[in-house]
């Protein structure tokens, strides 16, 4: 009788619990403060203030040649010039003024860049500071001739060969080359010449949105990366209509309609040295990064294409690619410019002092998959320049993206692939070029 007892109280004392703490949670009110989402910033979207090895130099292409035919490489130019640079001691061999000095190896690999590049940049490069060339460098070789060696070939046609001293087994990865993919010599204007794939691969048409109203809003970012804490600064309309950010000593202005800007500063000089290729590459990490992480995940990156002066003014420009092939977008008057290429990082500057910035601020979050097209064959691109007697004017031929930025309700951006030509300095589709003559 009293174990039963027993257990009656407990049931009740149990059930009685059971009713308080539920009561409890009825009534329960938690109070704590709120969490404001943190802000992130144009400066910290490419994730890290320090250079990407992706995001810089970029040979147009690397190729295999045993002697008789050439190849398109295994492994990258960026891949082959961090492996010299970490595998081989590199000391000076010789200068000559004639490649016949030299004699020639069995096998090589040659580099072709878009646009010649100075010593220092390939000494960055290859992490190495003997490079001493006063000429700009168009190309580069690793030659296998009696032990490796480092040619490179200036744009006046002077050669300066380094030894190479380090691991065989490199070396040997560092020739690899892929039969499937031959490549094609194209000579050029002035006895130039470049290579191309022998055939064309099936490139996919893209077609991406534009996130523009995704946040950081875009005026936001331009504040962040060129004005941070500057109290000064106000927002006005310029005269075009378009967005202005100024603090009375730089201006940052924003085209809504193609989703670009340019930053103009008349600031003092605060550079102790003359600006070179690190200080511009300094300059973009510091001021918006490259591309955030969602849009490089779509296969986009920047890359240094060329550097060009006129009187006192220089300019440096980095262009977007999209699955490794150059993109090539609508060029006009655009941000004050006369011929400003959407698809371009373009900086200009002085001696020691960088005047302003212009670029598209394009944020590739959905992107789709049109179809796959396959380009003509580069015999018969030749023989339509041939046919349009434009065959001995071009100084260079590529395959890439023709980018057209539509400025719709729903704002996107087209890639088509197609052939390029360079003529007279500037870069037009085969289509475009032939037309014009015809």
């Amino acid at each position: 009788m009293t174990r039963q007892r027993l257990k009656s109280i407990l049931l009740i004392l149990l059930v009685s619990g059971s009713i308080v703490q539920t009561a409890m949670l009825w009534t329960y009110h938690p109070s704590s403060e709120s969490i404001e989402q943190e802000e992130v910033s144009f400066n910290e979207i490419d994730a890290s203030k320090t250079v990407e090895g992706n995001q810089l130099v970029n040979p147009e292409l690397v190729v295999y040649s045993n002697g008789e035919t050439a190849y398109q490489t295994q492994i990258i130019g960026r891949t082959i010039l961090n492996r010299i640079g970490a595998s081989f001691d590199v000391g000076v061999l010789v200068l000559t003024d004639k490649a016949s000095n030299i004699p020639n190896s069995k096998r090589s690999v040659e580099m072709i860049f878009p646009t010649p590049i100075s010593a220092k940049m390939l000494e960055e490069l290859l992490g190495e500071d003997q490079i001493a060339m006063s000429e700009p460098i168009k190309r580069l070789y690793l030659l296998d001739y009696e032990g490796p060696i480092l040619r490179l070939e200036s744009t006046t046609g002077r050669f300066k060969d380094f030894k190479l001293i380090g691991d065989d087994t490199v070396l040997k990865r560092l020739f690899a080359y892929d039969k499937k993919k031959p490549m094609t010599k194209v000579e050029l204007k002035g006895g130039d010449y470049t290579y191309v794939p022998s055939n064309p691969p099936r490139l996919e048409e893209v077609f991406v949105y534009d996130e523009v109203a995704q946040d950081p809003k875009p005026l936001k970012r331009l504040e962040s990366a060129f004005f941070t804490e500057n109290s000064n600064v106000q927002q006005i309309k310029s005269r075009d209509d378009l967005d202005v950010l100024t603090d009375g000593v730089s201006v940052s202005t924003y085209d809504r309609d193609y989703n670009a800007f340019r930053f103009n500063t008349l600031s003092p000089n605060t550079q102790t040295s003359s600006v070179d290729y690190s200080t511009l590459v300094s300059y973009i990490n510091i001021h918006g990064g490259w591309l955030d992480q969602v849009t490089q995940r779509s296969g986009f990156r920047y890359y240094f294409d060329q550097m060009s002066k006129s009187d006192e003014e220089q300019s440096a420009i980095f262009r977007l690619y999209l699955n490794r092939y150059p993109v090539f977008g609508e060029t006009g008057p655009l941000l004050e410019q006369p011929d400003f290429d959407l698809a371009t990082i373009k900086i200009n500057f002085e001696e020691n002092q960088i005047r302003s910035l212009s670029r598209s601020m394009l944020r590739a979050d959905r992107k789709l998959l049109l179809r796959e097209t396959t380009l003509p064959s580069i015999e018969r691109i030749e023989q339509q320049l041939q046919e349009a007697d434009l065959r001995d004017q071009i100084s260079g031929i590529r395959m890439g993206y023709e980018m057209t930025y539509q400025i719709s309700t729903s704002r996107y951006a087209l890639f088509k692939p197609t052939w390029f030509i360079k003529q007279n300095g500037k870069w037009t589709t085969v289509d475009q070029a032939t037309e014009k003559e015809g």
